[in-house]
C-alpha cells in the first residue's frame, strides 16, 4: 500500500476526484484480455487476472502527467501510463506500481486538412477521430483492435495493422511527431513541432527518436509517457456533399454506401497464384483493402451472427474458398472507378481466379463496408468463444509472410487436435500489405475459451511454440514478444538486440520507474548508450 503522504502528493497534483485506492476500481484495471495467456506463460494460473495497482491516478494535462512522473522517480515507485486499455499490456506487472489512466487527455487537437495531419491526445478513440476526418474526405490508420481504441497507442507504442493498411499503412510509419513525458519526468517534443509549430515531420536534421521510443513495435509503455502525437492522414473517396445514414440496430443495421466502392473476394487455386496476385494488387496501389484469411475467417468477416457464419461455412465455404483476399476498391470518379475494376478483372485473368462475390459464394451487405473502415471487422473474431489472440507478426515481404502461414498450420493443426483450440484447419491466418506491397504481415488469430484453464493452457503453449518457430526458421520477430525472458530468446539470432534496447532503457529511464514488464528491463552495471 502507498505510504499516506505519497498517496496525499498524487491527490495534490490531480485533485481528490481524480485519484482512487478504492480495491473494487483497483481490480477493473488488473483484469484485460490475454492476461490468462500472459500468466500461463510465466508459469501462474490463468487467470485474467494481473497485477493489480497500488492507486490510479487521472491526470488532465502533460503537466500533471510530469509532476507524477517526477513523484514517482522521488519516491521509487513504478508508473504505467494507458490510454484506452486493450489487453494485459496495459496493466502494470509489479507490486508497489501506480496506474496512470489517461481518459481525461481526450481531444482531438488539431486535423491540418490541406497538410494532412492530425493532433490528437491518448484517449480520442479510432471512432471519435474517423467522425471528424470524414468532414474532410479523410482516413487514418485505424488499427485492428477496433473503433473503440486509441490512435496514439497504436502510433506512439504497440503495433499498428489494419483492414486499411492497403491504403493507409502501418501506425509506427505514420507518426509525424509526439510530446513525450520521459521516465525521468523531462518532456522532449520529437519532430518538427517545436522549430516550426506545425507537426508535418516526426524526424528532425539528426537521428531519430522514433526509432529509439517506437522503432518497429513500440515500447509497450515501457518508456514513460506519451501525451499528444501527429499522425498522417489519407484521402477517403467519397462525395463532398456526402449524408451518411444508418438505418436498423446492431447487428443489422444498413449504411449508406457511398458510390464508386465496391468489394472483391479474389479467390485463386493455390499459394503461387496468390502471391503473385497479391503482389500485383498491392503494387498497383489499386484497393483500400487487400487482405486474407481462410475460409472461417471469409464466413465470419460478411456474416453478422455465430450462427449465420456457421451455415456459411457448412454451406459450402470450405470447398469454394482457397486461396482468397479481399479487395475493396475506392474512387473519386467514374473513370477512376472504371479504371481500377478493369485492373482486378485483369490480375484475376492473368493468374485464373474467380471473383466469390461476383458468384455468389459470399455477399458483402453495406455494413461489412463500414465495418471494414471502421476497423471493427476484428472484433467479429470475438464471436465464437469470446476469445481470441494473435501468434507471429514479423514484418517482412509478402513472400515470407506466405512462408509463415505454411510454418505455422501444422502446429497449429496439432493442438486443434488436443481440442484446446478453435478448429479452423490449421488455416486461419490474415495478411495484409503495406506501402504499395513493399512490406507485409501475417498473424495467426486463434481462437479459445478463456473460461476453461485447459484451454488457455493450451493457446499459451501454442504460442510458445510458434515463437520457437520465428526463431528456428527465421521467420521475424512476433509483435508479442514482450518482457525480458522473451526479448532474450529472441536476442542471439538477431543481433542481440536486448542490448541496445536496454542502454536505450537505461538512458531514458535512469531509476528504472516506468513499468518494464512487456517491454525490457535495463540491469545492474549496464551502460547507457
Amino acid at each position: 500500500m502507498l505510504e499516506e503522504n505519497i498517496y496525499s502528493a498524487l491527490t495534490a497534483i490531480v485533485g481528490a476526484q481524480n485519484i482512487s485506492r478504492d480495491p473494487g476500481i483497483l481490480e477493473t484495471y488488473a483484469y484485460q484480455w490475454c492476461n490468462e495467456v500472459d500468466n500461463t506463460l510465466k508459469g501462474r494460473e490463468p487467470s485474467r487476472f494481473g497485477q493489480r495497482p497500488e492507486a490510479v491516478v487521472l491526470p488532465g494535462s502533460t503537466e500533471e502527467v510530469q509532476a507524477i512522473v517526477r513523484l514517482c522517480n522521488e519516491h521509487d515507485i513504478k508508473f504505467k501510463a494507458l490510454s484506452t486499455g486493450q489487453g494485459a499490456w496495459a496493466g502494470v506487472t509489479v507490486p508497489r506500481a501506480i496506474q496512470i489512466d489517461l481518459r481525461r487527455m481526450n481531444r482531438i487537437l488539431e486535423i491540418n486538412a490541406r497538410n494532412m495531419y492530425a493532433v490528437i491526445e491518448p484517449y480520442v478513440t479510432n471512432a471519435e477521430l474517423q467522425a471528424e476526418l470524414v468532414k474532410y474526405g479523410l482516413i487514418h490508420n485505424a488499427q485492428g483492435g477496433g473503433p473503440q481504441t486509441s490512435p496514439l497507442a497504436s502510433h506512439t507504442s504497440f503495433v499498428g495493422p489494419s483492414f486499411t493498411s492497403a491504403h493507409t499503412g502501418f501506425s509506427g510509419r505514420n507518426l509525424l511527431g509526439a510530446e513525450w513525458v520521459l521516465p525521468t519526468g523531462d518532456i522532449v517534443r520529437v519532430g518538427s513541432y517545436d522549430y516550426t509549430g506545425e507537426w508535418f515531420s516526426g524526424d528532425g536534421p539528426w537521428f531519430s527518436l522514433r526509432g529509439v521510443f517506437r522503432g518497429g513495435y513500440g515500447a509497450y509503455g515501457g518508456l514513460g509517457v506519451f501525451t499528444k502525437c501527429a499522425i498522417r492522414l489519407f484521402s477517403l473517396p467519397i462525395p463532398k456533399d456526402w449524408k451518411w445514414e444508418i438505418k436498423g440496430a446492431v447487428p443489422n443495421y444498413d449504411w449508406s454506401l457511398p458510390p464508386y466502392w465496391k468489394m472483391y473476394v479474389l479467390n485463386f487455386a493455390d499459394w503461387d497464384t496468390f502471391e503473385k496476385a497479391f503482389y500485383e494488387v498491392n503494387d498497383q496501389d489499386m484497393s483500400m483493402m487487400a487482405m486474407a484469411s481462410s475460409a472461417e475467417g471469409l464466413a465470419t468477416m460478411f456474416t453478422n451472427t455465430k450462427e449465420a457464419a456457421l451455415e456459411n461455412i457448412f454451406a459450402g465455404l470450405l470447398v469454394r474458398a482457397q486461396r482468397y483476399f479481399v479487395v475493396m476498391i475506392a474512387a473519386h470518379t467514374q473513370r477512376e472507378f472504371d479504371y481500377r475494376a478493369k485492373v482486378i478483372q485483369a490480375i484475376l485473368k492473368k493468374y485464373g481466379g474467380q471473383d466469390l462475390v461476383e458468384e455468389g459464394v459470399v455477399t458483402p451487405m453495406p455494413m461489412h463496408y463500414a465495418e471494414g473502415l471502421r476497423n471493427s471487422m476484428g472484433n467479429h473474431a470475438f464471436r465464437f468463444t469470446s476469445c481470441f489472440q494473435s501468434t507471429h507478426g514479423g514484418m517482412d515481404t509478402i513472400s515470407m509472410s506466405i512462408k509463415i502461414g505454411k510454418v505455422n498450420q501444422p502446429i497449429k493443426q496439432k493442438y486443434i487436435e488436443k481440442h484446446v483450440i478453435g478448429d479452423d484447419r490449421g488455416e486461419g491466418i490474415w495478411i495484409t500489405g503495406y506501402e504499395g506491397g513493399h512490406m507485409a504481415h501475417l498473424e495467426v488469430p486463434t481462437v479459445y475459451d478463456p473460461s476453461s484453464p485447459e484451454s488457455c493452457r493450451g493457446y499459451a503453449y501454442y504460442q510458445a511454440e510458434c515463437n520457437q518457430a520465428d526463431i528456428t526458421n527465421a521467420l521475424g520477430i512476433p509483435f508479442f514478444i514482450v518482457g525480458d525472458a522473451f526479448h532474450d530468446s529472441y536476442g542471439p539470432s538477431v543481433m542481440n538486440y536486448p542490448r541496445w534496447l536496454r542502454k536505450i532503457k537505461a538512458s531514458f529511464d535512469p531509476k528504472g520507474v516506468s513499468d518494464a514488464g512487456h517491454y525490457v528491463s535495463s540491469r545492474p552495471g549496464e551502460s547507457s548508450t
